[in-house]
């Protein structure tokens, strides 16, 4: 597993909301408001990035977006 890579993605996500310090692989981000509609495009650039593979957006599955384990486990196993 790239934990470098899923920790650039946590870094990301905590950069966007400095009042956090910390985020357990199992938060929801969407639905806890981490990620919103406006941020979702640039959580998928942070992925490719992070990752080194380009994510096909006509085949994304929101499930696999839902918290850093769903993330980490479709990106980076």
């Amino acid at each position: 597993m790239n934990s470098i890579g899923i920790e650039k993605v946590r870094d990301w996500i905590l950069g966007r909301h400095p009042d956090r310090t910390e985020l357990a692989p199992d938060v929801n981000i969407i639905e806890s408001r981490l990620v919103d509609s406006l941020s979702f495009v640039e959580l998928v650039y942070a992925i490719e990035d992070a990752s080194g593979t380009e994510i096909d957006f006509d085949s994304i599955d929101i499930e696999d977006f839902q918290s850093l384990a769903t993330i980490e486990k479709a990106f980076f196993a």
